[in-house]
């Protein structure tokens, strides 16, 4: 009879049920299962021991190294928070107490007085020539998103126009820079 306390009947599971049904869902390890158990000789268990062994160790080593790489992971983006907390409070100081200017602002400073021609990016004399004759807007949308290293949107937003004319501008550049480099090539 049953006490008051036990729990109508549960099916007990193995705590390595998981690991054999793992191993079972190869059809490979199925069928050598399955000889072992209808063909007992010390052969084919031999065999389902080896299969087993070796499942058992990549699963083991997959184990190893998904744990490592995430302690390695987690690791990481804490020391880059701790460095980049550290940077910013360095940048947001002024240069000196004479300033008031921030390191941060004169980076910023510089890096957009930095100005890039097309003549300094392009040596090839050919590329060069189908990007002048390209129209000006194209010229402009291509100039910012390789020279200036922004993207579609930041564009748009510069501009006040939408990402996607944005996008099909340029498209439509680089159609016609092949076309234009394709027709140089030919004799």
């Amino acid at each position: 009879m049953m006490c008051s306390r036990e729990k109508p009947e549960q099916r007990k599971f193995h705590p390595n049920a998981a690991l054999m049904q793992g191993f079972l869902k190869e059809e490979q390890h199925r069928i050598i299962y399955e000889q072992a158990e209808r063909y007992p000789s010390e052969e084919n268990i031999q065999k389902l021991t080896d299969a087993f062994l070796q499942f058992y160790t990549e699963i083991q080593l997959t184990n190893y190294l998904t744990t490592t790489l995430d302690y390695y992971a987690r690791n990481y983006s804490k020391q880059a928070a701790v460095q980049q907390g550290r940077e910013m409070a360095i940048l947001d100081q002024p240069v000196s107490e004479d300033q008031e200017t921030s390191k941060k602002e004169m980076l910023v400073a510089k890096e957009e007085k930095t100005v890039y021609s097309w003549e300094q990016a392009i040596h090839d004399p050919s590329l060069l020539a189908a990007i002048q004759d390209l129209p000006c807007k194209q010229k402009q949308y291509l100039e910012l998103h390789f020279l200036h290293q922004l993207n579609h949107t930041e564009i748009g937003e510069k501009l006040d126009i939408s990402q996607q004319a944005v996008s099909k501008s340029i498209q439509s550049a680089l159609v016609k820079l092949r076309s234009a480099l394709s027709k140089g090539d030919s004799p």
